[in-house]
């Protein structure tokens, strides 16, 4: 899992990332970015979404999200600061770790 200090709780944020957020697609991720709402904060923070229509199952939403959250891990410190939800898509199942990184290293270089 992430670390605390990298997530982020749509419960109160979700509004202002829909409102003020930048949204950047790839072959397997959409990245909604905002800056952030307190500028005391120095990491980045992220939220991961999967919806039903996404994988129906809740196994697969289980995975979808152990799977981008390791990616993300992999990459937290060269990405630049700031709010991100992220939404995987369902092919990032059947894909390799390295296209997978490829993508996000895509988006994330936007």
């Amino acid at each position: 899992a992430l670390p605390k200090s990298q997530r982020l709780s749509l419960r109160f944020h979700r509004d202002r990332l829909t409102r003020e957020g930048h949204t950047s697609r790839g072959h397997f991720f959409t990245v909604v970015s905002a800056p952030f709402s307190d500028q005391s904060l120095s990491s980045a923070r992220f939220a991961i979404i999967v919806s039903k229509k996404t994988a129906s199952l809740a196994v697969d939403r289980n995975r979808l999200k152990r799977i981008t959250t390791s990616l993300l891990q992999q990459l937290s410190n060269s990405i630049f600061p700031a709010d991100y939800m992220v939404i995987p898509q369902r092919q990032v199942l059947q894909e390799s770790e390295q296209a997978l990184l490829a993508d996000l290293k895509k988006i994330f270089s936007k």
